[in-house]
């Protein structure tokens, strides 16, 4: 398939996914987060998040500013806004980087692949009133702990550190609840996500609240190096209604992307799984094989997923022998993405298969068309709504 019809396919999905409320909004310890309250939240680098601006709606100027709790005696500076470009350019090169990484969907801040020079404090404005304020610690994915219950290794336990001034830190994982099995009906594997926490007692044996650990470094440098958890274990569950109730998103817009790869030998591709991210399930097929981590780092396979986006991504290593296949991936539950890998020389698919790709490419684009006026409506929709009303 053409890659800008994959590409029109992909952005539109994602555009209409954000307003939907499908991306994840971050991990916090305590009570839910408030409208207008400051909020600390955490998340794993390199996958996709949104900071949210609630009770805001189109016809309002909004804008995003940034503070690196590190850039001292400054003030929250406006990165992003509705309405045009900041003017003058911003004179931080990471303030730089940031707008153009980062987009405004609906109001909401939507940062597609954030690192974790990106932490620090968001705040989301109307006009002059504050409307959402954020603490963010991105925390390093090339830092993950992934443990699998299958082949019986462990999570991190708990730490004591000593810092400065006679205080001492716990540093603990704080677990997001379980995600639901990636498939059903067959062998499959779930999911949770774990964030590094510490919580600091002073000498006087006060003891301060748990925050994420990037957070708590800001105050503490001398609190050790810790990163994120994932854990994977195996699970098997029926395809009854309440798994399929489970996997179904009403308002989610069907998203189906077919890519062809044709690699040289003795390299590495990296198939990534539309939509998919560290927060959801996702699982790939190689032909009709079902892939299961566990499947692959048992058999040390010329495949595996990778540790950053929770399996989101295949590896894929081409080494002295040519190759033929198709993979799927699939994102709760949903077919979203088809990869033909053929090296040179080598056909996967007959010329009958071919011609229904071409046929499949025309009805993705004739779909794109259909999403475009779907988004306005939805945009019109919005901006009907009631003062009051919240938008989740």
């Amino acid at each position: 398939m053409s890659s800008w019809a994959s590409t029109v396919a992909l952005l539109l999905g994602l555009a209409l996914a954000f307003t939907d409320g499908s991306l994840y909004e971050g991990h916090s310890l305590g009570p839910p987060c408030v409208p207008g309250q400051p909020c600390t939240v955490a998340f794993i680098s390199d996958n996709p998040v949104i900071l949210r601006c609630p009770h805001v709606y189109f016809k309002i100027f909004v804008s995003w500013q940034y503070l690196d709790p590190a850039w001292a005696k400054e003030q929250p500076i406006t990165f992003l806004r509705s309405g045009g470009p900041i003017w003058p350019l911003l004179s931080h090169a990471k303030l730089r980087r940031l707008r153009f990484k980062s987009q405004l969907v609906a109001g909401n801040l939507y940062i597609p692949n954030p690192s974790v020079e990106d932490s620090g404090l968001y705040t989301c404005r109307a006009g002059d009133a504050t409307i959402a304020y954020y603490d963010v610690d991105f925390q390093d994915a090339g830092s993950i702990h992934v443990s699998h219950a299958g082949l019986g290794e462990t999570t991190l336990g708990n730490s004591t550190a000593e810092l400065e001034d006679g205080a001492r830190a716990k540093l603990f994982t704080s677990w997001s609840p379980w995600q639901s099995c990636d498939r059903c009906g067959n062998p499959g594997e779930r999911k949770r996500v774990g964030f590094c926490y510490a919580q600091v007692t002073q000498e006087d044996r006060h003891e301060e609240e748990p925050l994420p650990c990037g957070i708590v470094r800001r105050k503490h440098p001398a609190l050790p190096q810790r990163g994120p958890e994932l854990r994977v274990e195996s699970c098997q569950v029926p395809c009854d209604a309440s798994y399929l109730l489970s996997q179904d998103q009403a308002s989610a817009v069907p998203l189906l992307v077919f890519t062809t790869y044709h690699p040289q030998l003795k390299t590495v591709a990296h198939l990534r799984c539309p939509t998919s991210s560290i927060y959801s399930p996702v699982y790939w097929q190689a032909g009709p094989t079902m892939l299961t981590r566990l499947e692959l780092l048992q058999k040390n396979s010329s495949q595996s997923l990778d540790k950053a986006t929770g399996g989101g991504i295949l590896r894929l290593s081409f080494q002295n022998e040519s190759h033929g296949a198709y993979y799927q991936c699939y994102v709760n539950g949903h077919l979203v993405g088809k990869f033909i890998v053929a090296s040179s020389g080598v056909v996967p698919v007959s010329g009958e298969h071919g011609h229904t790709y071409s046929i499949i490419e025309a009805l993705i684009v004739g779909l794109s068309m259909f999403l475009v006026f779907l988004m306005f409506l939805s945009i019109i929709q919005s901006c009907r709504r009631k003062p009051g009303t919240t938008m989740v």
